[in-house]
């Protein structure tokens, strides 16, 4: 059964329909929508009318008699009842109290002609407080009821004072008497309660004021064999509520009772049958219909099947619950709802149209079976592409990639993020040749594209993740990161199990440590000072962050740090060093220095407003100038939107922190980057520094660099000083600041407190570097 089971709730509808007809149980037995039946049964009340039998028949005898009052009750009974005699009735009701009056030959009377007719004479008593506010218990004088039948005459109401069903007898805890409706159904079906059935027509049951009714008429003929019931009218008379036709009085409702009962109708269909009965369907239907049309078809004949029961439950007289199925069919469609609005909306990028990298975690979030891989394509200068295109447009030319990066899978769904990230799942046998498949691909997808008559050119970059036994958004990380490592001009499909020989960059065994480093706040930092190159002072330094695996030892920076990119934890371990690197800030402050800090950020992390957010907040909470930390970004080139970047620059830089460009010179920082984005320093790679007084080209190109951030304002530092040549040279050229082994290694913080320490009581030091 356990598998028969996990199989029936695998499908995401038949889950919404265990939830719904979870939610109906529960509201059955609260009864929270009992209001909800009783619309649906007055509804019911109106849709049919059937006939009664006829042979119940009821007399309004006016005010019933009452202590010390005349003998006109009495006498008008004492009539009545010798009327009906003669009319040849089977059985005659009195539904109103008999009591004695000022008369006592007159009740004398009555008494014996009610004991000569015993057999056929039937007394009410009322056993349950009477629901009309004020009215004490309407009890037979003793004199009267002795030796006589006597029947409750009973019922509840609900809260809005409508009768639904009446039990078959009553009991005031001492006596108990069965309901006048059962025996005047003596010849009908047998219920212990029954539910009154209001499709029968109140306004065909017989019913005469007394008063009015004259046996000389004729009309003594037609109460032959007929039950009669003798009920008061005017202010002693209980007036009850019934659908569809308004007030009456009270003795309708045991008639009503028994009309139902010699009909064979007023049976219950209790709430669990009914939530079972359609709760099943449903989820039997969702089952069978898997495709849209026949499901629709299906849920339409579903909602005709519950208005059709609506429907035969009134026609037959059966009292149903109707909440409880209101609440099924309501929840399973708000469910359904829900999941589809998120469709449109949650899982959809709105531009393309397509489905977004949340769907692709939705919908392959521990799914993934056999040999299957994590693809993602990057659409390089994508934001200068729609730069020049309309909405429309970009919708026809998103649409167009996504068509062709679906090529050679009929069956692929391709994702993509809102920016320049494709993405879809390869299973099965393109697995076996990927790297052609995808070479091929690749060469397809980056043909141009006609937009509007016009040609715009596609680059893209491929990354691949292989790896298993993880989850779609560790995977989907090491992908985009795989396509940001490719490079168009010698490797633009980067598949990540191809690092075998790299395994530095590439370690899987090394990312559970690393999370497991983060979480516990394993990785450190050490400072490496940073000296004026002018009077040789420490000024600041730069936090380098430290891992020691209790494994593998320590962890180079360039290794752990690529990891935490490629698993999407880069934010993670930047939020934990730009902390560590504030609070040594507020050590040395206590100390009465005022160093700045160098924090490392990846030129990556600027694309949006989170690394801004991430530093405001660390801000916050550390009692520091902002002008003492500085965000070292490193790998400007990765930046493909600059005035993207520029407005986050601009955001952070308002809070006073200042911007050093890292490894000035190489690939990854140039000269566009300087021109672009707000810098406030450059530090000019150490390849250069370290061959300065051997190269003239080295000492040219530092020189430049120097002159170029004088003139443009910036502050020059130099990174790799090594002997005391190179910090000599670069003090002569004009460097500004300086850091490397011959300054100092880097340090833990006490050491550096140390150093600022003995700087500050010894100005003299401050020329002993080295």
């Amino acid at each position: 059964m356990l598998p028969l089971a996990r199989k029936l709730f695998a499908s995401e509808r038949l889950r919404h329909a265990a939830i719904a007809i979870a939610i109906a149980v529960v509201v059955g037995l609260t009864t929270l929508l009992r209001p909800v039946d009783i619309t649906v049964w007055s509804v019911q009340a109106k849709l049919f009318d059937h006939t009664p039998s006829g042979d119940i028949v009821f007399f309004e005898m006016g005010q019933a008699s009452s202590p010390n009052a005349n003998a006109g009750g009495n006498r008008r009974l004492l009539h009545a009842i010798e009327q009906l005699d003669a009319a040849g009735v089977e059985r005659i009701f009195i539904d109103m109290p008999v009591r004695r009056s000022d008369a006592r030959a007159l009740d004398s009377e009555l008494r014996k002609t009610m004991e000569r007719s015993a057999d056929r004479i039937v007394l009410t008593q009322t056993m349950l407080e009477d629901q009309a506010a004020g009215k004490p218990l309407r009890e037979n004088d003793p004199f009267f009821e002795r030796g006589m039948r006597v029947v409750s005459n009973d019922y509840r109401t609900d809260f809005l004072g409508f009768v639904w069903a009446i039990e078959a007898s009553y009991s005031d805890g001492s006596v108990e008497f069965p309901a006048m409706w059962s025996v005047l159904a003596a010849n009908g079906r047998q219920y212990d309660s029954i539910a009154l059935d209001y499709s029968i027509d109140l306004a065909l049951v017989p019913q005469y004021e007394f008063d009015e009714w004259a046996p000389a008429s004729g009309k003594t003929d037609a109460l032959a064999g007929k039950m009669v019931i003798l009920g008061p009218s005017g202010t002693d008379a209980r007036i009850v509520k019934y659908p569809g036709y308004a007030f009456g009085p009270s003795s309708l409702v045991h008639v009503l009772a028994a009309e139902t009962a010699l009909r064979g109708t007023g049976w219950t269909f209790h709430w669990p049958w009914v939530v079972g009965l359609f709760g099943l369907s449903l989820v039997a239907g969702i089952s069978l219909f898997r495709r849209a049309r026949p499901r629709r078809i299906f849920y339409l004949c579903w909602v005709a099947s519950v208005a059709a029961f609506i429907l035969a439950t009134a026609h037959l007289g059966i009292r149903s619950v109707f909440g409880e199925l209101l609440m099924l069919a309501l929840t399973y469609a708000s469910l359904r709802s829900t999941v589809n609005f998120k469709r449109r909306h949650l899982f959809v990028e709105p531009r393309s149209k397509l489905p977004n990298f949340v769907a692709l975690q939705r919908d392959f979030d521990d799914n993934f079976s056999g040999k299957t891989s994590v693809v993602v394509a990057k659409i390089a200068r994508l934001d200068a592409v729609f730069a020049t295109l309309t909405a429309p447009d970009q919708t026809r030319y998103l649409r167009q990639l996504a068509s062709r990066l679906g090529l050679g899978d009929a069956g692929s769904v391709i994702y993509y993020d809102g920016g320049k990230y494709f993405a879809w799942i390869v299973s099965g046998d393109l697995s076996n040749d990927l790297q052609g498949h995808l070479e091929g691909l690749r060469a397809i997808a980056s043909q141009s594209i006609t937009v509007s008559q016009r040609v715009l050119d596609v680059s893209m970059t491929i990354g691949v993740d292989e790896s298993s036994g993880k989850p779609v958004s560790s995977r989907l990380s090491a992908a985009i990161a795989a396509a940001d490592q490719a490079r168009e001009a010698y490797r633009p499909v980067f598949i990540i199990s191809d690092f075998a020989a790299d395994s530095e960059e590439w370690d899987y065994s090394l990312q559970s440590r690393l999370e497991s480093a983060l979480s516990e706040d394993r990785i450190s930092i050490k400072l490496q000072p940073q000296a004026d190159l002018r009077d040789g002072r420490i000024v600041g330094a730069e936090a380098l962050a430290r891992w020691v695996d209790e494994e593998r030892g320590e962890i180079p920076p360039s290794r752990f740090i690529l990891q935490c990119e490629r698993v999407g934890r880069l934010d993670e371990l930047t939020k934990r060093i730009l902390a560590k690197s504030l609070d040594a800030v507020e050590v040395l402050q206590g100390g009465g220095h005022k160093p700045r800090i160098s924090v490392n950020v990846s030129a990556i992390q600027f694309v949006d407003s989170r690394i801004a957010e991430l530093i405001e907040k660390n801000l916050a909470i550390h009692s520091v100038n902002p002008d003492q930390l500085t965000i070292e970004v490193t790998e400007t080139a990765r930046i493909e939107n600059f005035s993207a970047a520029r407005g986050v620059f601009e955001q952070v830089k308002q809070l006073g922190v200042t911007f050093s460009m890292d490894d000035f010179g190489v690939a990854s920082a140039n000269l566009e980057a300087i021109f672009e984005l707000p810098f406030d320093e450059i530090k000019i790679d150490q390849m250069f520094v370290r061959d300065l007084h051997r190269s003239a080209t080295a000492r040219a190109i530092v020189k430049n660099v120097i002159g170029l951030a004088r003139d443009a304002g910036l502050t020059s530092v130099a990174e790799g000083i090594e002997d005391s040549e190179t910090y000599a040279l670069l003090r002569e050229i004009g460097c500004d600041l300086g850091q490397g082994y011959y300054i100092a290694r880097p340090m833990a913080l006490s050491q550096l407190k140390e150093i600022l320490t003995l700087q500050q009581d010894n100005p003299l030091l401050r020329n002993k570097i080295g």
